[in-house]
């Protein structure tokens, strides 16, 4: 008797999962991505006449690293003064300075990305 062909709902959900996964993290790649040019859009320019920071140096920094497989993306501005001062944390958190640039670009980003994510997956899904 010849063996029909079938899939168990084990091997379905398995596909369904691992396709929507691929999908989420494609799209999570986007989103940061769109928070990177956010966040250098926000970004200010130093105009002052230190010689250890470099004008745009942080603005030129501003990148976004993959953590765990593409499932987290971490955004850093890791802009380095001459004498070796990291200064983005400075120029985002300290109260003399004042100009975050990084927290606001995420939060202007984050429904569109939280969005972007949602259709990817059922589109991954759709198309099983």
């Amino acid at each position: 008797m010849a063996k029909r062909g079938f899939e168990t709902a084990s091997a379905i959900l398995k596909q369904l999962g691992e396709a929507a996964t691929d999908a989420a993290k494609a799209a999570l790649a986007e989103g940061a991505d769109m928070v990177v040019q956010e966040a250098k859009s926000r970004c200010p320019v130093y105009e002052g006449n230190d010689c250890r920071v470099v004008k745009g140096a942080l603005k030129d920094s501003i990148h976004a690293g993959k953590k765990k497989g593409g499932a987290e993306y971490r955004i850093v501005a890791d802009a380095q003064a001459q004498d070796g001062l990291y200064y983005g944390k400075i120029v985002e958190f300290s109260p003399a300075v004042n100009k975050p640039f990084m927290y606001p670009a995420m939060d202007a980003k984050r429904k569109a990305i939280q969005d972007k994510i949602v259709a990817a997956v059922r589109e991954a899904i759709r198309k099983r």
